[in-house]
């Protein structure tokens, strides 16, 4: 391994006993698609109201996935994107990496969400119901001290400085979790009266563990340094410990064999893997229609709401999202610890040389001195439980602008996801069977902007929340990319006019 991923260790302070996940995971929220009035399924990513009185009768979506990464603390600055340095095989250079010091908490997250079939369907103009399944994987590591994170200038030999400094009362958690769940949703329209519209919405949800892994640590006061390795002459990277409360722990994949029904069913399902549990959204929103009696149409004789046009002015959303958790209680799979130590010092170079998540285990918990009776086989894992409102103004009959507010609520110690919280504009434009909309926003916990941009064509969409990441755009802290279809999605209609025949003459 080269300096620089020592110094990334060094960093995240024994952050690495996840490492093995952060390529596959994330946290999504595609922006571009999920206010549209075309969304189907896809708005019960951020509110389960949204499908009573939906534009849609039947909406089956395929899948959508989004992949990304983003953080507040490091922003590329080169000329030339990522794919084009990529692409003509030049040289990385240190100086295209500049640093955001403004003496605030930094946070790194990389991630992939995949959101499977989804089935949608309107029983009636009051009720609809739908059913999702979506597996979803994050790594974040929050709420680090800026101090420590600019042990980055190690790498590359940038500056040593940083080195044999006594960084105190250190609190950093990193949280890793891939899980699978399970959606039945429900959602009615509660009040149409006047111009005053209202409908409410739930999802519950079978979570389903897959793995997890999590390091908090809390009044830590450490100290990294460099030193030559007595056997191999080459630098060891050593974290010295004065004052350590470390609670972290580690949940397995269970071994399975695909081929078998058995095996695969109860990984589903949660009678073989790490750990299950249950989750819920709650929403309402409220539509403002002017003009109520424009919407209604007459047809053989009778006067009926036209289902074929949106009619609200305005329409305010505000959902609670993500509530619930996953127990992980597997006793062959679940090791957890809670430990308080002086004087402890990790080799990070040697824990980097394990090979798995368990043998990073084994060598942090020998440096600690942990005791098999201080372990346990247990532990909770919370879902990013957030809140969102959302605000969609109806400019013309086709143009829209929406405002989205997502705060997080989940605290800053805690095992499990956290939703980063964020403050978009998005106008956009609307048609059957063409869509686009441009969200910039205020993300990582309102200290990153980014820009986004979404483009819908009948049952395809494609888009991205920070896409100044692809092409190089204001000196990105991260970039992410999504894509989606569904299959057939059946609109609404009007009844026909029936024709009468004339009697001949």
């Amino acid at each position: 391994m080269n300096r620089k991923v020592y110094a990334l260790k060094m960093g995240l302070c024994l952050g690495l006993l996840a490492s093995p996940f952060l390529s596959q995971s994330a946290q999504a929220q595609q922006l571009g698609i999920a206010n549209s009035n075309y969304a189907g399924t896809n708005s019960l990513y951020t509110n389960p109201s949204a499908i009573a009185d939906s534009r849609h009768k039947f909406f089956l979506s395929l899948f959508s996935a989004e992949f990304g990464a983003t953080n507040n603390y490091l922003r590329y600055d080169a000329p030339m994107s990522l794919f084009k340095l990529a692409r003509t095989g030049e040289e990385f250079k240190s100086e295209y990496i500049q640093e955001n010091l403004n003496g605030k908490q930094k946070l790194v997250m990389a991630g992939a969400d995949f959101r499977g079939p989804a089935l949608m369907v309107q029983l009636s103009p009051l009720h609809s119901i739908a059913v999702t399944t979506r597996v979803r994987a994050a790594a974040q590591a929050n709420n680090l001290s800026e101090e420590v994170a600019r042990l980055y200038k190690v790498a590359d030999g940038e500056d040593d400085s940083y080195l044999y400094k006594r960084y105190t009362g250190n609190n950093m958690n990193l949280n890793v979790n891939a899980f699978s769940e399970f959606g039945l949703s429900y959602a009615r329209v509660v009040l149409d009266q006047g111009p005053h519209f209202v409908k409410a919405g739930i999802t519950v949800k079978r979570l389903n563990g897959g793995s997890s892994a999590y390091l908090n640590l809390e009044d830590t006061d450490l100290q990294a340094e460099e030193r030559t390795n007595e056997v191999t002459g080459d630098a060891d990277y050593v974290v010295n410990l004065d004052k350590v409360h470390a609670r972290y722990g580690y949940a397995a994949m269970p071994d399975f064999d695909a081929a078998e029904s058995g095996d695969l069913l109860g990984l589903l399902f949660g009678s073989k893997s790490a750990g299950n549990g249950w989750g819920a959204d709650l929403g309402f929103t409220y539509e403002y229609r002017t003009k109520n009696p424009d919407y209604q149409i007459t047809r053989n004789g009778q006067v009926l709401t036209d289902v074929e046009q949106n009619k609200y002015k305005y329409r305010v959303a505000v959902s609670l999202m993500d509530v619930g958790s996953i127990n992980y209680n597997n006793p062959n799979l679940v090791w957890a610890y809670d430990v308080k130590r002086t004087n402890k010092e990790v080799n990070l170079t040697e824990f980097g040389d394990a090979e798995t998540t368990e043998e990073m285990l084994d060598y942090l918990n020998e440096q600690l001195g942990v005791s098999e009776n201080e372990k346990t086989t247990s532990f909770r894992a919370a879902l990013p439980t957030a809140l969102h409102i959302n605000v969609d103004y109806r400019l013309t009959r086709n143009l829209y602008a929406n405002a989205t507010l997502i705060q997080g609520v989940r605290g800053k110690n805690a095992i499990g996801m956290r939703q980063n919280s964020l403050f978009a504009i998005t106008p956009r434009a609307e048609f059957r069977k063409f869509e686009v909309a441009m969200p910039v926003a205020l993300q990582n916990n309102y200290s990153v902007l980014t820009v986004g941009a979404m483009v819908r064509f009948m049952n395809f969409y494609i888009g991205s929340d920070n896409i100044g990441g692809a092409f190089n755009l204001g000196k990105p802290y991260g970039a992410n990319a999504y894509v989606g279809v569904s299959l057939l999605p059946l609109l609404n209609r009007n009844p026909k006019e029936k024709k009468v025949s004339t009697p001949a003459q």
